[in-house]
Parts: structure tokens; sequence; C-alpha cells
């Protein structure tokens, strides 16, 4: 038995804050993909419920949250529909943990707390299963596993009140209990058959990233993108030359006053052959987002993307069959050049004008390139001119590049590409619209790009002697689309997170039947290089990885040695037990001090030990600390 005193920390306290932490990190798996409303409900119902807890005072009525309860699941059930299965039932679940927590808890109660907490989790990983799913599975794994121990003893004794340092002691053993199983359910990751087929995508609607990039632009109408800055897509490579980061999506070729699109004159597959790319070939992996369309990114020029059911077109540019609507990789090879030769074009295709287009931006084009180099004229008038980059106010009516150039004078990579490639068909030379990205953030540790949805952009190309030039007429700097020269403790701290999260994605979320053979064709052959290669900046990753990794270990496994240490008292016992057993008497396991001692045969033995015994008891059973003194005349009866 337990003796309470004031310095001693009840169970249930422990047990209470455990359990919401527990609901809460199921709340925090899911909070991204479900409603306002929802989330809403779930924290004023948790704090109303943690309210009555710390009171005592009123508990709502177990018959009416039944009831409740019954409502709420009936009203998922209502909601649920073939194109969204996961949502309304992680919204139901989520309502069902606040009704539970509003409740008087029994061990029942609680139990049913931690498997509804669960079950959010792994709803979330029906949505998407990224580093921070990893994050919440252990920290609950090791919450319910100390959780469920120390219920144990609060089912027993609902008032019991244990040391601070006993409390330690049964949560570090706790945490044994998971520690033991990563081992075995690492080899089950590794070894358990894989699939490709994906069994539960029919469950949920797919999380899409919302994207500036579309079949067509329209003048004005991704200025909100641009200042996004979620990641749309990695691309493992060596880094490059920043004036090469142009990362091609699709071709535009036909305008209508106010909008771009692509027609079938350039999706002929069998064009490609009849381009010439000369220039150094780079290669690059690259892990996409799920978006909104089925085109795939590259860096320009691209001329082979492997992969499945992939589909090229005459302008450079590939597409799936469907939309993008989950993470996928592929390799791709580049070529760094200045312009792309095509042997025929269809020249009246790339000279279409709008059927209205204004007299007012003839007459300009007229009078800037006259006697002059077209290319040369039109480029330097819209980026070294009076027109200036923004993203606010833009022009949007029915005319809005006569707005642009006439009366607002500013505007964002749209209007600016759209302008050029205008006024460059008026004087008569092939012009297109190419969207994509520009740039990205450099990642030394992992080798990679990283291009957010901020980086969104439109060029032009236009069909010259040397053939398709890229040309860039928006003024904007090229700090807005790569690595910013920053060295502030907030943004390594960023890096060092997205390249967790990179290698979360490349090794554990794309880990399929593929990569499983390979591994196990590797140990049959007693190779032991594993089959994945990680290019890594060795120094960088010690310095922002390794070093930090075995410190924080250190610090663990110091606070573990000395959490773990024998007190006094207890150093006390073991040496009296040492001494017994010199002497031919060993301890039972079930036995107590007084106990073993009456078992001693010896008179003068068993006198000496009673009296060591009955002194270290008196002291002991008083729940305090000895004092040095008590220490130093127990340790002088021993000897």
């Amino acid at each position: 038995m337990v003796l309470k005193s004031s310095s001693n920390i009840k169970i249930e306290h422990i047990v209470k804050i455990i359990t919401y932490t527990i609901g809460l990190i199921g709340f925090l798996s899911v909070f991204k993909h479900i409603s306002f409303i929802y989330s809403s409900i779930f924290v004023v119902l948790s704090f109303l419920a943690a309210y009555f807890d710390y009171k005592k005072s009123f508990y709502i009525p177990r018959w009416f949250l039944n009831i409740t309860a019954i409502v709420v699941i009936l009203l998922s059930l209502f909601r649920l529909s073939l194109d969204n299965l996961v949502v309304p039932a992680v919204e139901g679940l989520l309502i069902l943990l606040s009704i539970k927590f509003l409740e008087e808890k029994k061990f029942r109660d609680y139990m049913q707390i931690y498997l509804i907490s669960l079950f959010l989790l792994s709803g979330s990983a029906l949505l998407t299963i990224d580093i921070e799913f990893s994050i919440y599975f252990l920290i609950m794994i090791f919450m319910m596993s100390l959780s469920i121990v120390l219920l144990t003893y609060y089912s027993q004794e609902p008032d019991l009140g244990l040391p601070k340092s006993t409390i330690i002691k049964i949560a570090l053993k706790s945490l044994l209990i998971p520690l033991i199983s990563m081992p075995m359910t690492l080899f089950l990751f590794i070894m358990l058959p894989r699939t490709s087929y994906p069994f539960f995508n029919f469950l949920n609607r797919a999380e899409k990233a919302k994207t500036g990039f579309t079949d067509n632009v329209r003048l004005g109408s991704v200025s909100g993108i641009q200042e996004d800055a979620t990641a749309i897509f990695r691309a493992h490579m060596e880094k490059i030359d920043e004036r090469h980061l142009y990362w091609r999506g699709i071709v535009l070729d036909y305008f209508d006053g106010a909008s771009w699109k692509s027609t079938d004159r350039i999706r002929r597959g069998d064009e490609i052959s009849t381009l010439i790319l000369k220039g150094e070939k780079v290669r690059q992996t690259i892990y996409l987002e799920p978006y909104e369309h089925r085109y795939v990114f590259a860096l320009d020029k691209p001329y082979l993307i492997t992969l499945k059911d992939i589909r090229k077109y005459g302008d450079l540019t590939f597409s799936l069959p469907k939309e993008v609507d989950k993470r996928i990789r592929y390799d791709v090879v580049s070529i760094l050049s200045d312009a792309i030769s095509e042997i025929d074009i269809d020249k009246e295709g790339y000279l279409q004008l709008p059927e209205n287009i204004s007299p007012e931006i003839i007459r300009l084009v007229k009078k800037i390139t006259e006697q002059k180099e077209v290319v040369k004229s039109i480029l330097s008038f819209l980026k070294g001119g009076n027109y200036k980059y923004s993203l606010q106010n833009l022009p949007v009516s029915k005319t809005p590049l006569d707005d642009f150039l006439f009366k607002h004078k500013s505007g964002n990579c749209e209007y600016f590409a759209s302008a050029m490639a205008v006024m460059l068909r008026i004087s008569g030379v092939p012009a297109r619209l190419v969207g994509g990205y520009r740039g990205g953030y450099y990642n030394d540790i992992g080798k990679y790009y990283l291009v957010p949805q901020k980086n969104a952009h439109v060029w032009v190309e236009a069909y010259t002697d040397k053939g398709w030039i890229r040309l860039d007429p928006t003024p904007a700097s090229i700090e807005g689309f790569v690595s910013p020269h920053r060295r502030d403790i907030l943004f390594k701290i960023r890096l060092i997170l997205d390249t967790i999260n990179y290698y979360w994605n490349a090794f554990v979320i794309s880990y399929d039947f593929e990569k499983q053979l390979s591994l196990f064709h590797k140990i049959q052959s007693g190779i032991r290089k594993p089959e994945i290669k990680l290019f890594i900046d060795k120094e960088k990753l010690i310095k922002y990885l390794v070093i930090p990794a075995v410190l924080s270990l250190s610090v663990f496994m110091l606070y573990v040695l000395i959490s773990g240490r024998k007190t006094k008292e207890e150093r006390l016992i073991a040496l009296f037990l040492k001494k017994m057993e010199r002497h031919g008497y060993k301890k039972g396991k079930s036995e107590g001090l007084e106990e073993f001692v009456a078992g001693i045969k010896e008179e003068d033995l068993k006198q000496s030990a009673y009296r060591f015994v009955e002194e270290f008891e008196k002291h002991y059973y008083k729940d305090r600390r000895f004092t040095k003194e008590e220490i130093k005349r127990l340790k002088s009866m021993l000897k």
C-alpha cells in the first residue's frame, strides 16, 4: 500500500491530462481536412468537458449524451456519398469524441476515447500520409501505453496518489512497450507484400493543391496563387545556374483578347521528331504534389519523362490521361538550350490575333519597332520602360491588354507575356505562351529544388531564325523566384523540416513492390549497398541533423540514467541483502523484510539484522527522504 501525502500526485489527474492530449492529437491529425464548423464544435465541447472534470460538480446525463451520439451517427451516414466517404465519417467521429469527453468517465469510457482517437488518426491516413502522420502516431502510441498502465492503478483505487519519482519510473517502463515493438513494425513494413492497386483511393476525395496552372490562362486570374507558399513539387537534381530555372508545363497558342488556351495544332505527338535540341543534359527526379490538372512539370526543355501512361507532345510538354490526384514521382532528362530548333511550324496559327484587336496597340507596335529589331525593341519596351510588376488591382475588363498598356501600366506575368506575344504577332513574328513555374529554393542538404505555388509563371517563346527562343518580359525581381540569400535560423529550420518531409515522401510513401523486389534481390545476391541512393551533402547533414540528433539522444539517455539510479534507501537495502547472502540467507521476492529476518537461525545475526530493519522501517514509512545522519547511522549498523 502506498501512503498518501501532500507531495503525491493523483493518478486520476494524470490519466485525464493524457486522455485529453490523446484526443487533441486525433483532432490535429484531421484538422486541415475538415470544415471549420466541426472543428469549432469539438473545441467548444472539449473545453466545456475539461471544465466539468475540473469542477466535478455537474455532468450531463449519460442518457442524453447517448441519444445525441446516435443522432450524430445517423447524420454522418446521411452525409456519406460515393465521392466522399472519409471526411463525413471523420467529422462524425470528432463529434462523438467530444461527446465522450462530456461524460463522467469510467475505465471503459477512457478506452473508448482512445479507440475513437485512433480511428481519427487512421482516417487522416486515408486522406493523406505525410510526415505529420508518423509524428502523431508515435506520440499517440507512447501516450496510450502510459495511460493504460496508469488506468490499471486507477481502476483499482480511483483516489490513489503516487510520488513523482514512482510515476516517472512507471512512465519510463511503460515507454519500453512501444520501443520494443518498433523493430518488428519496421520489419513488417519492409517485408509485407506490396501492391500498386489503389485499394483505398475510392474512399475519399483527393486533396488537391490549388494552383494557377490551367488549360486556360485568363488575365488576372492567378494573383492569389502567386502569394501562396505551398509546395507544388520538389526536383531532386544538382544545383544549376538560376537563369535556367524555368519549369515547363503547358504551351498556349490561341488568344481571344482576354484568355489563352492550347489548341490541337500543337498537341500532335509525332511533331516532337522535328525538334532539334543541343546543350547540356540535366537529369531530375520530380515529386509532384496532387493538383487540379493532368500536366506534369520539368526543367525547360524536357525531351524524356519516365512515367507510366505519360504522353508527350510536339511542344515539349507532357501530360497524363487524368488529373494528378495523388503525389507522383517521375524521372526527367532535360536539355539546357537557348533555343528549340524546329524544321516546320504552323506560322498562321502562331500569328493568330483576336478579331477585335485594338488599333491603338497596332499603332504602338509600329511606333516602337520602326526601323528597329522587332524582338529586342518590344522586350526592352515592356521590361525596361514605365511598366511595373504588381499583384494588386489587376486590370480585369473586356479589354485587359489595352488597360494594361495604356491605363494601369502594371500587372503580373500574364499581362507582360500576353502583351509581348500579341505585339510580336502584330509584327509578323510567330509567338506563343508557356505556362509553368519559375525558380525555386535549393535545399543544400537534400540536393533538391523546392518550388512553391507562388512561383507560378508565364513567359513567351518567339520563332526566329534560331528557332523557338525564350523571352521573359516580366520585370519582377529574380529574388521573388529563387533561393533567398538568408541565413536566419527560422529559414534553416524550415529547410531541415522540408528535408525530413522530402525523404519521408521519397522512401516511405514511395516504397512499393518494385523497390521491395529490388531490395530482396540485393539481399539474395549478397550486395550490401542499398538500392536507394542518398545524394546528401554529408557535412551539412552532420551539422543540421546528425549532431542535434546525437545531442538530443545523449540528453535523453543521461536523463534515463539519472532517473533510473537507485535512491539512497534502495542502496542501503541492497547492501543489507548482499551482506545477508554472504551469511547464506537470500530474501525471496514475495518476502517482507521482517518475515525474511524471522527466518534467520543464528540468534546474534538475527538480532543485529532485526535492529537494522526496525531502524530502517521507522524512518522509511514516514514517507520522506532519509537525512544524512540517519543514513550514516544505518550504514554503521551494517558494518
